[in-house]
């Protein structure tokens, strides 16, 4: 019997190698006359952004918005850039292009134009009242989704915390799938992007609140960035293989926030504030420990993720999922994922430390299939990625 659950998906996809290219006859189509273009300051000088833009300036007035790309934003930041938006007399919809923060930030820009006062005001869940302007997502790397979540996350640095603005209204309107933007991502960023999608998926198939379709989503996902992460490397420009990448992440995404995260995702917050270990990096250096961990308590349904990649039709459900463990090892280790947090000032020495930050995330741990704490567990977890 199933028990009660609820699922959320309001985003409208277009899927496909090269579909920006046909922004212009979609803003036609629309009526809307000016646009908010919000875009990574990394990605303006490609000659995709050029044509894609020119494209936008033959249908509409565009407004252009440069974000940093050289930090994960901050509240502080993001109601900078609101005052901008709010001059711009008109404003039909927002097209935001970039990776996880600039789509964050754009989707933010996309309520924050019709919801006054500053960003903190709707720091938490369901806090913005009257609904964004129509917004696009289109992002140029393979990982965050947040294209398709109900999230955008900053950091306090007053607090020297992330809780982002959340929930009702906080989804983009459209996005768009186009891998041809990921082909000029620099690798770091990319492998960055796809490890957080593949902490997104595990985390999500076995969070406490996953649901039947959350887990088919999952199963997915896991199987296209699974197949596929390895191309970053081997194959980079590969078209076919981006998209699916994309894809994958889209459906890791759809399914995280619909079931909640877990302790790798939980942990990278606090060490990417303090430490600035990249989301993404922090996630993949520690996930496959946890799900050792999980493996050793007794949670074994990961053997339905590695079935989706392997056959091994006479293995246990524990061998299965021990294989799953060194598997995601395998594929990290392939794509140059550090194994420990040393070169970002994590050690020994200050563990304690690390450990103390940890102290807020129960809440999160509690969504782990097995139980896990802030003290000895995180401390375990840690250990196996200190010098």
């Amino acid at each position: 019997m199933i028990s009660t659950f609820s699922f959320q998906l309001d985003n409208r996809l277009r899927y496909g190698f090269g579909a920006s290219r046909s922004l212009d006859a979609f803003v036609k189509e629309h009526g809307w006359n000016h646009i908010a273009l919000v875009a990574d300051q990394g990605v303006i000088p490609l000659l995709y952004f050029q044509t894609v833009q020119s494209l936008l300036k033959s249908v509409a007035q565009i407004h252009l918005v440069s974000v940093r790309s050289s930090e994960e934003p901050s509240y502080d930041y993001l109601d900078q850039l609101a005052e901008t938006v709010r001059k711009i007399p008109t404003i039909d919809a927002l097209i935001a292009i970039g990776g996880g923060s600039a789509m964050d930030i754009g989707k933010a820009l996309a309520v924050l134009r019709t919801n006054p006062g500053p960003a903190l005001n709707y720091r938490g869940f369901d806090k913005v009242t009257v609904p964004g302007v129509p917004s696009i997502c289109i992002p140029t790397t393979a990982g965050t989704g947040s294209e398709v979540t109900i999230n955008a996350v900053f950091t306090d640095k007053a607090e020297m915390k992330k809780l982002g603005i959340n929930g009702r209204y906080l989804n983009a309107t459209y996005a768009i799938l186009d891998g041809e933007w990921t082909i000029n991502c620099p690798l770091h960023i990319a492998v960055s992007s796809g490890m957080d999608a593949l902490v997104h998926t595990l985390e999500s198939f076995m969070t406490t609140n996953a649901n039947p379709l959350t887990r088919a989503l999952n199963r997915e996902a896991f199987k296209l960035l699974y197949e596929n992460l390895p191309a970053l490397v081997d194959a980079p420009n590969n078209p076919e293989k981006r998209q699916l990448i994309l894809l994958g992440a889209y459906l890791a995404a759809a399914g995280l926030f619909n079931s909640g995260s877990g302790v790798a995702g939980a942990m990278s917050y606090p060490i990417g504030v303090h430490f600035k270990v990249p989301h993404g990096i922090a996630g993949g250096i520690l996930i496959s420990s946890i799900v050792a961990h999980n493996v050793e308590q007794g949670y074994h349904d990961y053997a339905e993720l590695l079935d989706m990649v392997e056959q091994h039709p006479d293995w246990s459900k524990e061998k299965k999922a021990q294989r799953l463990g060194n598997a995601i090892r395998d594929l990290a280790n392939h794509l140059g994922v550090p194994h420990t947090l040393g070169q970002w000032g994590i050690n020994r020495q200050n563990l304690d430390h690390v450990v103390e930050l940890m102290a807020p995330l129960q809440g999160a741990f509690n969504q782990n299939p097995v139980p896990f704490g802030t003290g000895s567990d995180a401390r375990k977890i840690l250990l196996q990625h200190t010098e």
